[in-house]
């Protein structure tokens, strides 16, 4: 794992019910050493937001010897995102991470924007998570919303090429989230080609979907947690994407990741992240 240009890390979003030293430590205790962090609307992740002490959010990093590699911050206002960019830097983040919070021609005209400028100033990269044009609520996960579809959002590979033309900054980029992109039929290597040769690609989410999930029926119902997280028999062979990111010469992070976890008391969570670990340093490039 070491000749990797870049980097295994984990997702603090399966551990939302616990608190940030409880999530900390037990993903420690799994062999990682960077996290990204969990800034966002319930029943997603908030670990941290502003007005947290940032002090005792790095001392708790440090205790750990755990590094900060993201905020993800979903289901927020523009203002309320902006300051999480000032926050980040307090944290020594340099990646944050949302996904297209407008139907497209108002996300690139009016919300993105500001935001990029504020990202700009601070030295932070924004990675722009491709996602199913269906609108976040709290009940997301049993499948509601897809009546609700925008007209246009950031979810085809030419919908990701369009952003990254229409808004051409180097603190812009992509955060590639694989179950989006099978859902709407996309190669995630193909993906990951297109954005590695632009230099926009700035995240990548090592995350499954459930067999089966039904498309234009589900939304953003990816199935139950251990459906979601990469194993060997799931929907998608994760050697493939993770030897393309070598190939690309890729030096971000590469999140272990899923949804599906509310209830699930500790032990679940990380005996179930224990073995997608084990599997996904099975098939990274050079195990």
């Amino acid at each position: 794992m070491s000749a990797l240009p870049y980097r295994l890390a984990a997702e603090i979003l399966p551990y939302h019910d616990f608190p940030l030293e409880v999530a900390l430590e037990q993903l420690a205790g799994l062999g990682f050493s960077e996290i990204n962090l969990w800034s966002s609307a319930h029943p997603l992740a908030a670990h941290v937001n502003p007005g947290d002490d940032p002090t005792r959010i790095r001392s708790l990093l440090e205790r750990f010897g755990m590094r900060a590699c993201g905020l993800t911050m979903y289901g927020k206002s523009q203002d309320e995102m902006a300051e999480r960019i000032e926050f980040a830097v307090e944290l020594g983040i340099d990646t944050v991470i949302f996904d297209c919070e407008a139907n497209y021609p108002d996300f690139v005209a009016k919300f993105l924007p500001p935001l990029v400028e504020v990202a700009s100033r601070n030295g932070v990269r924004i990675a722009v998570e491709n996602h199913l044009t269906v609108p976040f609520s709290a009940d997301f996960e049993s499948g509601v919303g897809e009546e609700q579809r925008w007209d246009e959002g950031v979810d085809t590979l030419a919908q990701i090429k369009r952003l990254v033309t229409d808004i051409d900054h180097p603190n812009l980029g992509v955060c590639l989230a694989p179950p989006h992109l099978w859902v709407v039929g996309v190669s995630v290597s193909e993906a990951i080609t297109f954005l590695a040769e632009r230099k926009r690609l700035f995240y990548y989410y090592i995350w499954d979907i459930d067999r089966a999930y039904r498309r234009d029926v589900d939304g953003l119902n990816f199935g139950p947690g251990e459906q979601q997280l990469p194993r060997p028999d799931g929907t998608l062979d994760h050697s493939i994407p993770l030897g393309t990111l070598a190939r690309v010469g890729y030096r971000g992070a590469a999140g272990l990741k899923c949804h599906g976890t509310a209830g699930w008391p500790l032990e679940k969570v990380t005996e179930q992240l224990a073995t997608s670990s084990a599997y996904v340093r099975s098939v990274l490039p050079g195990a």
